[in-house]
């Protein structure tokens, strides 16, 4: 695995955007040789089911999305239900890993689409947390860590997005999505945590891009748990993102030996 060169050089000038997707909770759960769903596995345990086959029509099956399942959920027997079912499903307690423990060590500010509490288990005492609605820093500050939950808490359920209403009803602000827009101008934005096929990434790529207005510039992807088709590098290519195979704990201790 090659790390950036880019990457390397941005965090030894503390000028690294660091964004943790929930690949990196998922990571933990199997190093421990513990249960814990993918994004897939999530629509799952939350209802989604295969949509019947169309006859005559022969364009890829959509995979399953947990916005959708989320949604239909909520319609059917209400929002607490579902936050329940989600808070039920991603319960397990585990520690977090090295990449939780390096990233605090590199970036003071992180930006996050997890629901578990693995990055505030390995944080500094004096962390301070942000959710979506609140006022964004437009620099890290290294004598103050921060993390922004963009998709909320498990501990706090009010804080939470995960239906495609959510995320209708609730985006991010005009003073949020200047104050990123600056962050990623000023920026190297590096990825950890995330598979480019899935939905959760899509949607925070899309709101980054929403909010600088256009496109990204040159962004970085860590691709965690496996390669990916030709097809998926050469859409998110076009897209300004530049994509290397590693798992969290690849990345972070990839970064480790070439910035220390």
């Amino acid at each position: 695995m090659n790390l950036p060169v880019e990457v390397i050089e941005a965090v030894r000038n503390r000028r690294c955007l660091l964004v943790l997707g929930s690949r990196a909770t998922l990571e933990a759960a199997e190093l421990q040789d513990l249960s814990w769903p993918d994004n897939r596995s999530l629509a799952t345990s939350l209802g989604w089911k295969k949509p019947r086959p169309v006859p005559g029509n022969r364009s890829k099956p959509q995979p399953p999305s947990v916005e959708e399942a989320a949604g239909e959920l909520e319609n059917r027997l209400g929002r607490a239900a579902m936050i329940t079912q989600l808070q039920a499903t991603l319960a397990t307690p585990f520690p977090p890993t090295a990449a939780h423990q390096s990233a605090w060590k590199h970036f003071s500010l992180i930006l996050s689409t997890c629901y578990a509490p693995l990055l505030l288990q390995a944080a500094p005492p004096n962390l301070h947390q942000l959710n979506r609605e609140e006022a964004f820093p437009t620099a890290a500050d290294p004598a103050q860590p921060t993390v922004i939950h963009l998709r909320g808490q498990l501990a706090h359920p009010q804080t939470i997005l995960v239906s495609r209403r959510d995320f209708e009803q609730r985006p991010l602000g005009a003073d949020q999505r200047r104050a990123l827009r600056t962050l990623i101008r000023n920026h190297v934005v590096l990825f950890v945590g995330f598979r480019p096929d899935e939905e959760e990434f899509e949607r925070c790529f899309s709101e980054f891009s929403d909010a600088y207005g256009g496109e990204l510039p040159r962004c970085h992807l860590a691709v965690g748990q496996g390669p990916i088709d030709d097809f998926l590098w050469q859409k998110w290519v076009w897209r300004g993102l530049l994509m290397f195979m590693a798992d969290p704990t690849e990345a972070m201790a990839e970064l480790e030996a070439h910035v220390l």
